[in-house]
């Protein structure tokens, strides 16, 4: 049986979601779901229709039935959308094991077989699953971590890969499993060596962007980059993540897997060098194997760090405001399209079209608009542009 969290982020994992912070979404999604709606469980013959309805169900409670005059309500809007967009991702592949246990049990030696094949030692690696991480670990919140041999003398756990049952997730957990067993090989060769930096980057793209396709098609790859590494408002980690794997995509251009390899191999402090010669604009001249470059992992390697807009979040009102904010349409118009009042959407529609480069205000009619190319893009790539940022439900219940 399924649960109704494991579907829903296997659902939103796998179609392209306005939303521009993972957890703000599905904090919305839980205050408003009732107890028996979130403690639901699926059956593999039932799964997608009873959970399609269920969302159903949610996103017509949420969408406010008149005009919309605050954020929060065009949150609602906003995320009512976003639930029934999640109703047309394929779940017959979530549902095939009872738990994300079970699915990483089984998926998870393709990702390690792939990167052994690209000559990492990973075969080996161990995988656990604990309800919490081992001293003195358990203070993090982590979803993952991969103790190395220091840790094991010093602390006496085995190394591996260890991951928090309560952080599990379907598709998700896959791609973070290939990036923590990156990590393993060197935590081998010079463990003392505090990890971070380059190495984080590295991890992001052999483990993410090239080991996790053994398991993970490119489009659940990219909405994952999106969510993790694109999120808006997020744990300052997250950015300083992509900062590394932006570092990182400069040592794949140049050298492919085949160099991310031999400096995985090299351990540590090579890495740290590397680092340093990344930032001296001196990475050309590393003494690294060069090879190995795959057609998808520079297509998710350019997306993550060059292709992708993430700039584009907006408050719920000013998004919901915006998609309808086209070329000669009215300021009437756009808020009886977006269903917003209209002396609440006037306002924000003048001080977005100053503020947002998406349009240019001419009166009470939009003179110039990118907002329907970007949709266009949207739909050919996709994947969203123009997003909203949820309400912190931290403040709203203050």
């Amino acid at each position: 049986m399924t649960t109704f969290s494991d579907l829903l982020y296997g659902g939103l994992y796998q179609r392209p979601c306005r939303f521009a912070n993972i957890e703000r979404f599905v904090a919305a999604v839980a205050a408003v779901a009732a107890d028996d709606e979130l403690s639901a469980r699926y059956d593999q013959s039932t799964a997608p229709e009873a959970f399609a309805a269920d969302l159903r169900a949610i996103a017509d409670r949420m969408d406010p039935s008149g005009e919309i005059g605050t954020d929060q309500g065009a949150a609602a809007r906003l995320v009512a959308a976003d639930l029934r967009r999640i109703t047309a991702a394929d779940y017959t592949d979530i549902v095939a094991d009872d738990t994300v246990t079970a699915r990483l049990d089984r998926r998870g030696p393709a990702i390690q077989r792939r990167l052994q094949a690209a000559g990492l030692p990973v075969q080996d690696t161990s995988l656990s699953i604990v309800d919490v991480f081992p001293e003195p670990f358990h203070r993090f919140a982590w979803s993952a971590f991969a103790p190395d041999r220091e840790d094991q003398e010093n602390f006496g756990i085995e190394p591996g890969v260890y991951f928090r049952r309560d952080r599990l997730r379907p598709l998700y957990s896959e791609a973070l499993f290939a990036h923590e067993v990156v990590h393993t090989v060197t935590g081998r060769v010079d463990p003392e060596i505090y990890a971070m930096g380059l190495e984080e980057g590295i991890a992001e793209i052999l483990g993410t962007c090239y080991g996790a396709l053994a398991v993970l098609n490119r489009a659940t790859l990219r909405n994952i980059i999106v969510h993790g590494r694109h999120g808006a408002q997020r744990d300052k980690l997250w950015s300083v993540y992509l900062d590394h794997t932006r570092q990182a995509a400069l040592l794949y251009r140049e050298f492919g897997i085949d160099g991310l390899v031999t400096l995985v191999r090299s351990g540590r402090a090579a890495i740290h060098d590397a680092e340093q010669a990344i930032m001296a604009g001196r990475h050309r001249e590393l003494p690294l194997a060069r090879g190995g470059w795959d057609e998808h992992t520079t297509g998710l390697v350019d997306f993550t760090c060059s292709a992708y807009l993430p700039s584009h979040v907006f408050t719920p009102l000013e998004c919901l405001l915006a998609l309808y904010a086209r070329q000669g349409r009215t300021v009437k118009d756009i808020c009886a399209e977006a269903g917003v009042a209209c002396e609440v959407g006037a306002l924000v529609l003048e001080r977005l079209g100053a503020e947002s480069a998406l349009f240019v205000q001419d009166g009470d009619r939009i003179g110039y608009s990118n907002v329907d190319r970007y949709l266009r893009l949207e739909t050919a790539a996709e994947v969203m542009v123009i997003r909203y940022l949820p309400p912190d439900p931290m403040v709203a219940d203050a």
